[in-house]
């Protein structure tokens, strides 16, 4: 049997063919009609942090910052002082993966030092730390 015969066996012209791929096409072709926009399930976003919740990112706490050429590097013994560009009574900066997050006071914690955070970075702010 010929690919242009069907199974009670009339033969299929150029024409019928191309009719019959129209209708196909025709029918195939329906109106996409999509639900009404909203805010969605919570739970569905929840489940997406709950993904990264155990994402392990760098965190460090910026005392100050300095320059120094190499020669100043390798001078360097036990004992030498660098100044750094902020004073004593100004907020140190937390990082989060470099990012500029936080501000705050360095405190004493049972001999460990920590840090009283004391200004959340604004929306805006962040942003121009990711620039």
């Amino acid at each position: 049997m010929s690919d242009f015969e069907t199974d009670n066996g009339a033969d299929w012209g150029a024409s019928d063919v191309a009719n019959a791929g129209a209708e196909l096409a025709a029918a195939a072709i329906q109106p996409v009609s999509f639900g009404a926009l909203g805010p969605g399930e919570a739970s569905s976003d929840n489940r997406n942090l709950d993904l990264l919740l155990d994402v392990e990112i760098p965190i460090s706490v910026e005392v100050g910052r300095a320059q120094m050429s190499l020669e100043e590097v390798l001078k360097l013994v036990p004992g030498s002082v660098i100044a750094l560009d902020k004073k004593a009574e100004e907020p140190v900066d937390l990082r989060v993966n470099g990012k500029l997050v936080a501000r705050g006071e360095v405190v004493l914690v049972d001999d460990v030092y920590g840090l009283r955070i004391t200004q959340i970075v604004d929306a805006a702010g962040r942003l121009e730390s990711l620039r």
